[in-house]
Formats: structure tokens, sequence, C-alpha cells
């Protein structure tokens, strides 16, 4: 979350360098009045409040519902006792992002950023409130050049479940390693159980460092050709020679890593 606020927000907000998670649920101060349960709120360590939601489908008047979702985070300064006349310093920065599969308006942007201005000149009026719309329907990451880190995080989150295959291989190249991390457990959940039995394996085969051929049995095995025989008429995948990259920084030896990454030995030997 670090890395993706740190990308979306940085050069509005400065480099956030740490964020702590918040209760996600602001319960109705009466039984007539609507609670709301954030799907990720936070912190970060300048105090800006930060809440972060997913619609995948189409919601009637969903501007009005996201202006909402602040308004009820900015009342629990207010139930706490704030007085106006007593006040030294403003309320913190409250920042909605909310990535919507479908459009919100007619703009071609694909990220729609909104904030209080004055109407004549449009000049910033207020600053403790900004939404980020990020509308992946417009998202095109082949337009993106070159691809920033943020463009990367919105590739990924586009394709997030079935359709990982989709994610540009080049966003191997200009992802960080929390991105890197991210869509290596996206893929690992997204495996069948005999997938999970193999990629564990390999886990344990780095860890303990012993030869990977005594942790594979043969069901394994079979099940490792298997899974890379489909949907690889395309080649290897990104991810595999990143995964041989890194081993071969570890001097680990080739038909190793080959086992481990589903490479064969002579496109091990090519990455050396």
């Amino acid at each position: 979350m670090l890395s993706f606020l740190n990308s979306l927000l940085s050069k509005d907000y400065g480099e956030i360098t740490s964020i702590t998670f918040d209760n996600v649920e602001i319960p109705p101060e009466t039984a007539e009045d609507r609670g709301v349960i954030f799907d990720i709120c936070c912190t970060t360590d300048k105090g800006d409040k930060i809440i972060v939601e997913m619609q995948n489908y189409s919601h009637k008047f969903f501007k009005t519902r996201a202006n909402f979702y602040l308004c009820r985070l900015m009342e629990r300064f207010f139930r706490r006792g704030l007085r106006w006349g007593k006040m030294t310093e403003d309320i913190p920065r409250i920042v909605g992002i909310f990535f919507l599969r479908h459009k919100i308006s007619e703009s071609p942007h694909d990220i729609l950023m909104t904030e209080e201005t004055e109407h004549h000149d449009k000049t910033l009026f207020w600053d403790r409130m900004r939404k980020y719309f990020i509308i992946l329907e417009n998202f095109d990451f082949q337009k993106k050049a070159p691809p920033t880190l943020k463009d990367c995080w919105i590739e990924i989150i586009k394709n997030l479940g079935s359709d990982m295959y989709r994610i540009d291989p080049s966003v191997y190249e200009c992802a960080d390693s929390a991105l890197l991390e991210l869509i290596e457990k996206a893929k690992v959940s997204a495996l069948t159980d005999e997938e999970l039995v193999r990629y564990e394996a390999g886990l344990k085969a780095l860890e303990d460092a012993v030869d990977f051929e005594e942790l594979l049995s043969d069901s394994v095995r079979e099940a490792k050709a298997e899974s890379f025989a489909e949907g690889r008429t395309e080649g290897k995948t990104q991810a595999q020679i990143e995964i041989a990259k890194r081993m071969l920084s570890m001097k680990m030896d080739v038909d190793t890593i080959a086992q481990i990454s589903g490479l064969s030995v002579e496109e091990v030997d090519e990455l050396r």
C-alpha cells in the first residue's frame, strides 16, 4: 500500500514514509443513520487520512456516494470534541482513491482528480479533501510511454485475478520490489492445488538449499509439466525469467534453477 500511495500521491503530498491501517467501520450515530465500511482506511506519517475503494459494478450517483464516504470520515474529528474557537490547526487532509471498473463521466482520462476550487479563477480554495477516481475502462497501458510506477500499479490492479496473463511484460521492468511481491502473491492465490504443491516445493528448495529432485515427487513433477504446458504457447512468462535471474545471482546451479523456474537448461544458460 505504501508503494502504491507514493506512486499516486507523492507529487501532491510528498513522500509518505509510513502508514498505519485504521478501523474500516464507522458505525451510525443513531438507528436512523447509515454506517460506512471502507475497503481500506489508513493514516500516513503526516496525519493524512486515506481511503481506498474498489467498485467493480456501475453505481448510480457514485460521485455523491464518494463525497458521503469522505464526509463521514471527516465527521470523526468533530465527534471527538473539536471546538472551532480552540482549533490551533486545521483537520488532517482526507483523500479518497476510488478504483472504478466503468466510467462515471464522459471524460477520456483514466485518472480524474477533484478538489474544491474558486469558481472564477479555478485556484485552490480548500485543500482538506481530494478525490482520485481511477477509471480502469479508460486505462490503456500500451499508451503509457514510458510507463511510470503508477501506471504499473494500475495495470496490475486492472488485471488482478483471472486476467493476470494480460499484464504487459514491461511492467516487470519498472515495478519496484513491493509491486513484484504483490504480483507473485496474486499469482500464487490463483494456483490450482497441484500448482501450489509445486510452488511450495520450489520455495522449500530455495530455503533449505537442498537438491530440488529430493523434494519433487513424481506426481508433483507431472503437475509441473502440465502447469507450464497449459497456456504457454506464447513462450515462458516474464515471472519465470525473473525468478531464474534471481537464482543465478545466488550462484545456484543451472539444473536446479531449471527445475524450480520451469525454464529449460538452455534457456537458463541464455540468461547468464
